[in-house]
């Protein structure tokens, strides 16, 4: 967790307006919360902090480089990621839990600790299928897929021939 203390906005003392903050989040950040899936990372984050007298908006502003095996090939892919989130922070004792985008703190707290928006923010925007251009996997792995493709559909069970009649 020590890697996580920098993420830290100490904002008691802070005065009204608005106060600019600049985060890294590295493999080691992203290896905090469990997440092994990146060969690399490098991100910088950005966040403006607006301090109003019963509130607090936070803008998140990130952009960044992770490399993640190819689904396709397994070879390394380099993908740029970046986005712009908001966290509003409202002051008090209920409990509200409608949206993801409003956090209530006890009165009583003077810090707030942003790795866990920042991870979760960037988690967001990475794309789902992670893949190389068209072109640019592994040839000798497109091939093997390519020729298992065609084996399997030589092999067809007798019982289930049946159904290609159906297309």
């Amino acid at each position: 967790m020590k890697v996580l203390n920098k993420y830290k906005i100490e904002f008691a003392n802070l005065k009204l307006g608005v106060h600019a903050f600049e985060f890294e989040a590295k493999k080691e950040f992203f290896e905090e919360f469990e997440c092994f899936d990146y060969l690399t990372a490098a991100f910088d984050v950005k966040v403006k902090l607006t301090k109003q007298s019963v509130m607090m908006i936070l803008n998140f502003e990130f952009s960044g480089n992770i490399s993640v095996p190819c689904d396709r090939c397994l070879d390394e892919v380099d993908m740029y990621v970046d986005g712009e989130e908001k966290l509003i922070v409202k002051f008090g004792n209920e409990v509200y839990n409608d949206t993801d985008d409003i956090l209530i703190l006890p009165e009583h707290e003077h810090e707030l600790n942003v790795a866990k928006y920042i991870y979760e923010f960037i988690q967001l925007n990475i794309p789902q299928r992670r893949v190389h251009q068209y072109g640019e996997c592994n040839p000798e792995v497109i091939d093997k897929l390519e020729n298992r493709e065609e084996n399997n559909e030589k092999e067809i069970d007798p019982r289930w021939s049946g159904l290609n009649k159906l297309k």
